[in-house]
């Protein structure tokens, strides 16, 4: 038997609306993030979910209680599932770093693997952890439903 795993962006932010890159960095949820995350809470009802998981940054420890309060479920926080670090690009307006850093920009647009932000993490890094996460929840558990709370890059590697 294997595993249902449910991937789960956090909810919207405060810096999602003002188009800054997070990365490691923290915005709180807005009430609208906070709407999504019941409303999300409330659609999943129907799922035996056995165990949710969150990346440890607040936005999405926050969206996973709010999921969590739902099934009487302690949340599970893991740094395995943290947003990439985007390093110097962390808190930056997606213009600033298109006019700072043109190049590399239009290689994390076209070629994001081959993209290397100064003091920031890699895809690579961020295959290489999702895949021991899994690894390891697969191994550890057997036919159960999992929640994993995380974010929009870090989600977009497990998918792919």
């Amino acid at each position: 038997m294997t595993n249902t795993i449910y991937l789960v962006r956090h909810g919207q932010t405060d810096w999602n609306i003002l188009g800054k890159t997070q990365g490691h960095g923290n915005s709180n949820l807005t009430d609208k993030g906070r709407e999504q995350a019941i409303q999300l809470a409330n659609s999943m009802k129907k799922y035996p979910i056995d165990y949710i998981y969150s990346s440890e940054l607040g936005r999405a420890i926050e969206t996973a209680e709010i999921i969590g309060e739902q099934f009487n479920l302690d949340v599970i926080s893991t740094p395995a599932l943290k947003e990439m670090g985007f390093g110097k690009w962390e808190g930056l307006l997606i213009k600033e770093i298109q006019e700072e850093y043109s190049d590399l920009y239009r290689t994390w647009r076209n070629e994001p693997h081959l993209a290397k932000i100064p003091g920031g993490e890699t895809l690579q890094t961020i295959k290489e952890r999702t895949e021991k996460f899994l690894k390891e929840i697969n191994d550890k558990y057997d036919g159960k439903h999992i929640v994993l709370v995380t974010h929009s890059v870090t989600a977009r590697v497990i998918l792919l």
